[in-house]
C-alpha cells in the first residue's frame, strides 16, 4: 500500500534537514568532536572568525586558548572570565590584540601537531594554564632543572676512575702549576653539595657549596670545602608544553687550587634549560651551555644533556615514581692538560660523553628523592662512573 507524505509533514522533514545541513556547515568537525554534554559552560569570550563572532568554549577541541596582550586582568583565564573583566574586547584588551588558535589535535601528522603546539605556546598561550612546579618535569638528575622555584638541595657524587683531572682546568687547576704537585692516572672522588635555591614564578638565584673529598694514585686523598657557585634562573618561554629558562652561573674559587679541591680561578657558564611536554606522563629535559674559565684558565667546555622522564608508577595521587634516561656530553673547545708522563699537551678537540639511568620518588611536589648513574662510554672521561643520590625539599 502506497504512503501518502501530507504537506505539512513534508515541510517539516525539509526544515529540520537543512537546520542540520547549516548546523554542520557552521560547526564543522570542532562541533562533531565533542558531544554537547561534554562541553563546560560557554565564558562569554567573542572571538572573531572572519566576519562572523563566536563564544569560545573551554576545552573546545576546534578554538582553544586566547592570546590577549596588555590586559586589564593580567591573571586571564577563563576562570576569571577572560582577558580583562569582561573577555576581550573589554578591560583594556581590544579586538586587535586577541587572536583564536587552532590546537595541535588539527595537525594531521605528530610532527606537524608538535610544531603547531609551539607556535600556539610561543605566539597563543592558553589563557587557562598556570605556572607550577611539576616534579616529573624536573626529575632528572644530571640536567638541571629549567622551573624556578624556592628549595633546599642535597647532593651526594661519587665518582670512580676519573682521568686527566686537569684537562682544562675544569676539575683541578693545572698538574704542577697552581694545582696538584705530580702527574696523574686515577682519581676516585666524592663530593656532597648543598644547594639553596630562592625563587618567583618567573626567577630564582641560587648558591652551591660542595665538601670534596678524595683519592688518587700519585697525589694521595685530601679534602676540604670546595669553590662556591653562584647562580640565576630567568625563564624565557612558559607554556604547558614548553618551559625555556636562561641560567647563568658563575664558580668563585673559594678553596685552594693545590689540594686538588678547587681550581683557582673564576668561571663562568651561561646556559639554555628546556623542558619539554611530551604527553602527561612524559616529559624531556635538555641542557645546552658554554662553560669558560677567567683570569688563568683557558679552557672552554660545551656541555650538553638530555633527560627522557616518564612516570612509570602512581601509588597515591599525589606520589609518583618516575623513571629517567640520561646522557651527558662534554666537548673540550680550548685547553690543555698533562698526561701521565708529565707532559702539557693541547686538551681540545676531545668530547666525553657518557649514559645512564635513574629515578626519582615525588612526594606530593614538596619532597622528592632520587638516584641516578652515568657510564662513559668514551675512552676519555671525567668520572668513568659517577652515582648521584639526590634529596629536594621545597618550601
Amino acid at each position: 500500500m502506497a504512503t501518502t507524505l501530507h504537506p505539512p509533514t513534508a515541510a517539516r522533514s525539509v526544515r529540520a534537514g537543512g537546520l542540520l545541513l547549516l548546523l554542520c556547515a557552521v560547526g564543522g568537525p570542532a562541533i562533531g568532536q565533542a558531544p554537547p554534554a561534554m562541553l563546560p559552560p560557554s565564558t562569554g569570550m567573542p572571538v572573531q572568525t572572519g566576519t562572523s563572532e563566536h563564544t569560545l568554549q573551554a576545552g573546545h577541541l576546534g578554538l582553544r586558548g586566547m592570546a590577549c596582550n596588555d590586559c586589564g586582568d593580567a591573571g586571564g583565564g577563563y576562570a576569571s572570565g577572560g582577558c580583562g573583566s569582561g573577555g576581550c574586547g573589554s578591560g583594556g584588551c581590544g579586538d586587535a590584540n586577541c587572536s583564536s588558535c587552532v590546537t595541535a589535535e588539527g595537525a594531521p601528522t605528530r610532527i606537524g601537531r608538535f610544531l603547531q603546539g609551539f607556535h600556539n605556546a610561543l605566539c597563543c598561550p592558553d589563557p587557562c594554564f598556570v605556572p607550577k612546579w611539576n616534579c616529573p618535569a624536573n626529575a632528572a638528575l644530571f640536567v638541571d632543572h629549567a622551573r624556578p622555584t624556592t628549595m633546599t638541595r642535597l647532593r651526594w657524587d661519587a665518582g670512580r676512575n676519573l682521568t686527566d683531572p686537569d684537562r682544562a682546568e675544569y676539575f683541578w687547576a693545572q698538574i704542577g702549576g697552581p694545582g696538584p704537585a705530580n702527574p696523574e692516572t686515577r682519581v676516585d672522588y666524592h663530593e656532597l653539595h648543598l644547594y639553596q635555591e630562592f625563587g618567583t614564578e618567573k626567577f630564582s638565584m641560587f648558591i652551591d657549596l660542595p665538601y670534596r673529598s678524595f683519592n688518587s694514585d700519585r697525589n694521595g686523598g685530601h679534602g676540604g670545602i670546595g669553590d662556591l657557585r653562584i647562580g640565576t634562573k630567568s625563564v624565557l618561554l612558559d607554556s604547558d608544553l614548553l618551559l625555556s629558562t636562561f641560567q647563568f652561573v658563575t664558580t668563585v674559587p673559594t678553596a685552594g687550587p693545590g689540594g686538588g679541591i678547587g681550581v683557582g680561578h673564576v668561571s663562568l657558564d651561561p646556559s639554555l634549560l628546556n623542558t619539554v611536554k611530551l604527553d602527561n606522563c612524559t616529559y624531556l629535559q635538555s641542557q645546552i651551555g658554554y662553560w669558560f674559565g677567567v683570569g688563568n684558565s683557558n679552557g672552554s667546555i660545551l656541555h650538553y644533556a638530555n633527560s627522557l622522564n616518564r612516570v612509570l608508577w602512581t601509588p597515591l595521587p599525589d606520589t609518583r615514581f618516575v623513571g629517567t634516561f640520561e646522557t651527558v656530553g662534554y666537548t673540550f673547545a680550548s685547553g690543555r692538560f698533562t698526561d701521565a708522563a708529565g707532559v702539557n699537551r693541547p686538551g681540545n678537540g676531545v668530547t666525553y660523553f657518557s649514559v645512564g639511568p635513574g629515578f626519582r620518588l615525588c612526594m606530593c611536589d614538596k619532597l622528592d628523592v632520587g638516584f641516578g648513574m652515568q657510564f662513559a662510554v668514551t675512552d676519555r672521561h671525567f668520572a668513568q662512573r659517577l652515582y648521584r643520590t639526590e634529596l629536594r625539599w621545597r618550601f
